[in-house]
């Protein structure tokens, strides 16, 4: 679905909204351009206002983890660090915040029965992960690939990254194609690389940091030699698992249809890729649920995959900030095309329940009506994500 499929779809009689259509088709198609491994927007319901180019950032505050803790760290990783015996239970961060040299990785925000994500920044690059003011973003225009494209004499480089980290047993690494071994911090890993595609440069480095256990990072950057091999294998050595810190979320719900299981939760985030593409977006909450329940084996990636909907049997739930919103609140719960969308708070925050037509809008109805909110603003108050659905 294009991005203007997409705003058409959710604006049906359109109220006034916060951006004009043309600055969110136009803002969320370079979006989708320059990431590539996700859309710009939560699934076929568009929650998120369009991306932008985010404002130049040396390194994003490394301050806080998943329970809002700080975690500094050496630019020089000593060797790993043993894990807690046993792997953690679904729905556990393992890792927080760290840096080395003028890479960091934040917080992992989405946790899965496979996987945490976390984005990755650099030094001197850019990341699309929040909103701009259309007053603030890059003028529009053709982007690399398309007919009558020029290379700006003076561009802002960019940089889409990511990591993520593997329950045991989850990534098959034999299918990572084009792979080279190398090793990280003393264990096997394998480093493919590309370039003449839409990025300058595109690395993916998947490393054992355990026993049958691995981690992938994915760089699309627009520079070549930033962040280099050997950096991105620095960065990998100084992964530590040893936390054990359960996600939380700002709702309970007392319906989910039979059948469907909880499959990932995203903590001040929505799921999947696309929380990571809009990290930074102020979002408060993503689950995933599936049926029959996706695979936990064999997997290449996130379940989202490169065009950012739901995988397939599965539906999701979006907490957001109004703000964050190309709708405009109503009464009651209302429900457009496989999606519906409740208010609460005085109209400050919107859950919606996103289905792409798997579910009935009585189905969805009916899961809206169950959602019990807590203070957005206060974690203290959120529910671990296993207690927050029925039993």
């Amino acid at each position: 679905m294009r991005m203007r499929d997409v705003v058409d779809t959710v604006t049906q009689d359109p109220p006034p909204l916060r951006y004009g259509v043309d600055d969110i088709v136009a803002s969320g198609e370079r979006a989708q351009r320059r990431r590539r491994f996700v859309r710009a927007g939560a699934g076929a319901a568009s929650v998120v206002v369009a991306l932008g180019v985010a404002a130049a950032v040396v390194v994003p505050s490394l301050s806080a983890g998943p329970d809002g803790t700080g975690v500094s760290t050496p630019d020089a990783p000593a060797a790993p660090a043993a894990a807690p015996a046993g792997p953690a239970a679904p729905f556990t961060f393992t890792f927080t915040a760290y840096q080395v040299g003028r890479l960091s990785v934040a917080a992992p925000i989405t946790v899965s029965t496979s996987y945490q994500l976390a984005s990755v920044y650099a030094e001197g690059l850019v990341s699309n992960d929040k909103p701009v003011e259309p007053s603030t973003e890059e003028p529009s225009g053709p982007q690399k690939g398309d007919p009558g494209y020029r290379p700006d004499p003076n561009p802002t480089k960019q940089l889409s990254a990511y990591l993520a980290v593997y329950r045991p047993g989850a990534y098959d690494a034999t299918k990572l194609a084009g792979a080279t071994p190398v090793t990280v911090a003393g264990r096997p890993g394998l480093e493919a690389t590309s370039t003449g595609g839409s990025w300058d440069m595109e690395r993916t480095l998947a490393w054992q940091y355990a026993d049958d256990a691995w981690a992938v990072i994915s760089s699309l950057s627009d520079d070549v030699n930033h962040p280099s091999a050997d950096a991105l294998r620095q960065l990998a050595a100084g992964l530590r698992t040893e936390l054990r810190t359960p996600a939380k979320l700002p709702v309970k719900l007392s319906y989910v249809p039979a059948g469907y299981g909880l499959t990932e939760v995203g903590m001040k985030a929505t799921t999947g890729l696309n929380g990571v593409v809009s990290a930074r977006s102020g979002d408060f909450g993503g689950l995933l649920f599936s049926k029959p329940a996706l695979p936990t084996t064999g997997l290449t990636g996130p379940y989202t995959g490169p065009d950012g909907g739901n995988p397939a049997g599965s539906f999701a739930m979006y907490i957001v900030p109004a703000r964050n919103s190309n709708q405009q609140p109503a009464p009651g719960i209302t429900c457009l095309n496989g999606f519906c969308n409740r208010w609460f708070a005085g109209n400050t925050v919107k859950v919606q329940v996103s289905s792409e037509g798997l579910l009935p809008n009585a189905e969805m109805r009916r899961i809206l009506e169950g959602v019990t909110l807590a203070d957005v603003q206060n974690v203290t108050t959120w529910t671990e994500a296993t207690a927050s659905i029925p039993a």
